[in-house]
């Protein structure tokens, strides 16, 4: 799916290419946005693209904004990364590396008035939840192109790209033996 077919989306920047870095990507945050978008704690849906076409769907509630939930993507070849943030760091890598423009996409809703049960009763809260966000964005995807986003690999039943999956293991095993 083309990112202008999405109505809800706004563009917060550009992946680029770090060198001499363990760390293969970086983002490029439009100078634009007004920085409180990008460290604003409500419920958001990020949508990786490539060349104008959704490659990723994803969703996070993580204090600190989109830009807190992007250094898991961005810092993936540090620390103890999971298996899907390590091969989008790397799918993101080769993409810029053939010359693809890769993009960061945000969609967010507003806040709204709920009762929640606590442990004494209920009580209206404001919530914002990003779970039925990113359903929602992508049951619409799969309505329309019967499939999820090539990076989804999990919502697709796909297995991970066996050379990243490999580079993945072989990372922790280094990583490990390093203890």
């Amino acid at each position: 799916m083309n990112i202008k077919d999405v109505k809800t989306a706004i563009k917060v920047g550009d992946f680029i290419l770090k060198k001499h870095h363990r760390n293969k990507i970086d983002i490029k945050y439009l100078p634009t946005l007004d920085k409180k978008v990008l460290t604003d704690n409500s419920a958001r849906i990020y949508l990786i693209v490539q060349d104008g076409i959704i490659k990723k769907i994803g969703g996070s509630t993580s204090k600190g904004g989109i830009k807190a939930t992007m250094i898991f993507y961005v810092s993936a070849m540090t620390g103890s990364p999971g298996v899907p943030r390590f091969v989008a760091h790397l799918l993101i890598e080769r993409a810029l590396k053939s010359k693809s423009k890769v993009e960061l996409f945000m969609i967010t809703s507003p806040r709204t008035l709920a009762t929640v049960n606590g442990l004494f009763g209920p009580k209206k809260v404001e919530i914002a939840s990003f779970k039925e966000m990113e359903d929602l964005c992508k049951s619409d995807y799969f309505l329309r192109e019967k499939k999820y986003p090539d990076w989804n690999f999990q919502e697709n039943h796909k297995p991970y790209p066996p050379d990243l999956a490999k580079k993945h293991n072989l990372y922790h095993r280094k990583r490990l033996n390093r203890k």
